[in-house]
């Protein structure tokens, strides 16, 4: 099975080399806060109230909703519709 970062589109072979990726992002993403769009690649802005969020959330750019997961601000899960 291939682990997916819903961040950048990288694949990995195994859940511990994904982790490890994530850090990454998270090191480099300090003070940004934002999601981007599978539909359209575009920046989804979170408000700080979504720092811990489930649920629909609708690109302001193309209009497409995606159904995530985010826990500190990270993207756990997302895929569209």
């Amino acid at each position: 099975m291939r682990f997916k970062c819903v961040t950048c589109g990288i694949e990995f072979e195994n859940i511990e080399e994904l982790a490890s990726h994530k850090k990454q992002h998270q090191a480099s993403s300090r003070g940004s806060s934002g999601v981007i769009c599978l539909g359209c690649g575009k920046s989804i802005p979170l408000e700080p109230s979504q720092m811990n969020y489930s649920g629909p959330l609708t690109c302001p750019n193309c209009r497409r909703t995606m159904t995530v997961v985010i826990e500190g601000g990270e993207v756990c899960v997302a895929r569209l519709g």
